[in-house]
């Protein structure tokens, strides 16, 4: 008998605990996208890599989640009159393509998005870029 009080208490005791325990959130696309800023690591062009330039090693981007983002330009500039780019950005329902509007038009890009990397596919005219960002 003691065992199999033993035993109950054994398994009440693991109920509590799992059910206690917080479940594993995940969390979407856009609040990922929006939890953090990101800077560009690499980019191909039709498959072809292409090196960073100095002047775009230190600029990042943040998405805010009221669906306004910041492209800053770092300190080290391409051109003397470059400048931060403010705009709007929206997230397909399927969160798949990722479109961002701003005074140089608008662009739509195929996105993956995940906690450590945002992979933007741009077709722009006749090529294929494709942009791996990481956390800022």
């Amino acid at each position: 008998m003691k065992a199999v009080n033993n035993l109950a208490l054994f398994v009440l005791s693991l109920m509590l605990t799992v059910s206690c325990q917080k479940d594993e959130e995940t969390n979407s696309r856009k609040e990922i996208l929006t939890s953090k800023s990101w800077k560009v690591s690499s980019y191909k062009i039709d498959g072809e890599e292409r090196p960073l330039m100095d002047c775009q090693k230190d600029n990042y981007m943040t998405f805010y989640s009221n669906g306004t983002y910041k492209d800053f330009v770092g300190v080290i500039k391409c051109d003397i009159y470059e400048t931060d780019i403010i705009g709007t950005w929206t997230l397909s329902g399927d969160e798949k393509t990722l479109t961002l509007e701003s005074i140089q038009g608008v662009q739509p890009a195929s996105v993956e998005i995940s906690e450590s990397k945002l992979l933007l596919t741009v077709i722009n005219e006749d090529e294929t870029i494709l942009i791996t960002c990481i956390p800022y």
